[in-house]
């Protein structure tokens, strides 16, 4: 019987994450940047700048908005380095095997328990770079997939407490791994009220993510 494009997309999936929860594929060269035609770009940055524009709103909202009341009143806009194509990636998701939990360390000293469901690889800068994947140990607030990292703009030009990506799969396993949609923790913008889950020692990345979102505090 003829297999539909869904159920091939599926049975990918699932041969991916075997492969990743097999350990297999760490000899396969990472991807690297994501090459996109005119069209592709264009439609790609207007949907960046419209995401900015919709957050930007919330923020401003006082309803909805995370910051204090005292940063309201002048609220302009967060701050964004401007697009940068050479930092999406569209790479595999490498599921691991296993369920156990690991601890992560929050800003002022608790811990949180999350399961490391996979991880992901890319080639940028002539060197391949490994990114761990997690995902919440207790689901009573809902499952994700969720990715935090430091890198060498942490606690320069963007959060010291590093930053974080939403990570979703597509139909056939892979990961639309883009840092231009990295967005800082709530911490950055409400210490006093949010206590933000730091990066573990292995989601550091040597070089700088220019990309995505700067600090809240510069030229605020």
């Amino acid at each position: 019987m003829r297999k539909t494009r869904m159920q091939i997309g599926l049975a990918l999936a699932a041969a991916l994450m075997l492969v990743g929860g097999c350990g297999g594929g760490t000899g396969d060269k990472a991807p690297g940047a994501l090459v996109m035609d005119q069209a592709e770009y264009e439609g790609w940055e207007i949907a960046l700048v419209e995401m900015r524009i919709e957050k930007n709103e919330q923020f401003a909202d006082p309803e909805n908005s995370p910051l204090p009341a005292a940063n309201l009143a002048g609220f302009e806009g967060l701050n964004y380095y401007f697009p940068q194509a050479e930092l999406r990636f569209r790479t595999p998701f490498l599921a691991d095997a296993g369920t156990d939990t690991v601890v992560l360390t929050k800003r002022k000293g608790d811990v949180v328990k999350y399961i490391r469901r996979g991880e992901v690889r890319i080639s940028h800068g002539g060197r391949d770079h490994t990114l761990p994947i997690f995902g919440p140990a207790d689901t009573s607030h809902g499952n994700y997939l969720w990715l935090p990292f430091s890198d060498q703009t942490s606690g320069q030009d963007t959060y010291g407490g590093g930053r974080y990506l939403d990570i979703e799969l597509d139909a056939e396993g892979m990961v639309d791994l883009d840092f231009n949609y990295a967005y800082n923790p709530l911490c950055d913008y409400n210490p006093e009220k949010y206590n933000c889950t730091l990066p573990p020692d292995e989601s550091r990345l040597d070089f700088a993510v220019e990309a995505g979102e700067k600090t809240f505090g510069v030229s605020h």
